[in-house]
């Protein structure tokens, strides 16, 4: 009689076996890593698209905010002030022309005159700035606006002088202790030549009400050798307030490495540096639209670099100069986004085009991506912002 044990029922897998099931893991197991790593790609790549564009339109509503205000409390004084050279200096440091290069991305930044900022709305310098990440011009806007409080400009009265600490004004009715005021001639220099225009300074010591003369003093003082040399056709505006925080913007606004949209403030006021305003922006450009016929309406659309409004013309500072800043009722600004993240395969791009129904005018921007480029992912926004304190 044969006894069969029960090891051979026990039997369990074959090597070979084990080793397809093995593979079948690790087979399934490689998909599954592929699809989560798909998906998590896909998601990255929907996340900083979605990132760029919500910092595309904080970019564009901050742009918004102070292009709207650019020229308040300038009209006023009619064109007399458009184009006049600002001095500035802050503790007896001159500021405004500027006597140093500007930190980045502002190194570059020439007025149309080496360190001349002239009084106007808004001017556009075209391809001042150069983006460490495009490596190409991008164009930077100049910002000047009083604060919403400034008034009405005061003449001089007849007799009227201006010294480093008074202005010998008509009233003082408007003024505050620690106002910051715009002196500006009203009579031009032979040939039509703007006088330059004074940042001062209330005392903080003066008390709104006060008789004439109005009394300077501060951190902001102007000088008296040019103060010397205005008519008893001068005025004076008020500009904001250093102590209120009503402060006046006279700003810069460019793009400059990591994709970062910057600010200036030419005045020092609260800060001494560029300030970072949003992320995500590659470059900028912008496009004037100009009321060529004085009929309250933008009947063109012009370059900023060549033609009339170039910005030697505007900046020249003469009576055709304050003409030319008079006209601009709008700025066109399109930025360029662009994600921080290279990614390894990214489909085409298509041509990215700013301004593309202005191509017939010669002002649309193509940007070619080269080979390196074309790893990121890009978006344009565009708007149309008016320069609606600049009407007379």
């Amino acid at each position: 009689m044969r006894i069969v044990t029960s090891r051979r029922r026990e039997a369990g897998m074959t090597l070979i076996e084990l080793m397809v099931g093995l593979l079948v893991g690790m087979l399934l197991t490689l998909a599954i890593f592929e699809v989560m790593a798909t998906f998590e790609g896909r998601k990255r790549t929907l996340s900083s698209v979605n990132d760029i564009e919500h910092a595309g339109q904080l970019a564009l509503y901050k742009i918004d905010s102070w292009l709207r205000s650019a020229g308040s409390g300038l009209p006023q004084s009619a064109t007399y002030a458009y184009g006049c050279p600002v001095y500035a200096s802050k503790s007896s440091v001159p500021i405004l022309p500027l006597t140093k290069t500007l930190d980045a991305p502002f190194e570059s930044v020439n007025p149309g005159k080496s360190g001349v900022f002239r009084a106007a709305p808004v001017l556009i310098l075209p391809g001042q700035t150069t983006p460490g990440a495009s490596g190409s011009k991008s164009d930077v806007l100049v910002v000047m606006a009083a604060s919403g409080d400034s008034g009405t400009p005061v003449p001089f009265t007849e007799s009227g002088v201006a010294t480093s600490s008074s202005l010998d004004l008509q009233n003082t009715v408007d003024f505050s202790a620690n106002d910051l005021v715009l002196v500006a001639d009203q009579q031009s220099l032979a040939g039509g030549a703007r006088k330059p225009c004074m940042v001062g300074q209330v005392s903080s010591t003066f008390t709104t009400g006060s008789a004439p003369p109005l009394a300077l003093s501060g951190a902001y003082q102007a000088e008296s050798a040019t103060l010397t040399n205005y008519s008893s056709s001068t005025v004076a505006m008020k500009l904001g307030n250093v102590a209120s925080g009503r402060t006046p913007l006279f700003m810069l606004l460019g793009v400059g490495d990591n994709n970062v949209l910057y600010s200036y403030d030419l005045l020092r006021i609260n800060d001494d540096a560029p300030q970072a305003q949003a992320e995500g922006v590659f470059e900028m450009h912008a496009v004037y639209g100009v009321d060529t016929n004085n009929d309250g309406k933008i009947d063109a659309w012009v370059s900023p670099s060549t033609g009339n409004y170039a910005l030697s013309v505007l900046s020249a500072g003469d009576q055709i100069a304050a003409t030319r800043l008079a006209q601009i009722k709008a700025i066109r600004v399109g930025l360029i986004l662009r994600t921080s993240l290279a990614e390894k395969d990214v489909a085409p791009n298509l041509p990215i085009t700013l301004f593309a129904d202005l191509e017939k005018l010669g002002l649309a921007y193509p940007r070619t991506l080269s080979d390196q480029e074309q790893h990121f992912r890009y978006r344009t926004l565009e708007t149309t912002i008016p320069v609606r304190n600049n009407a007379f």
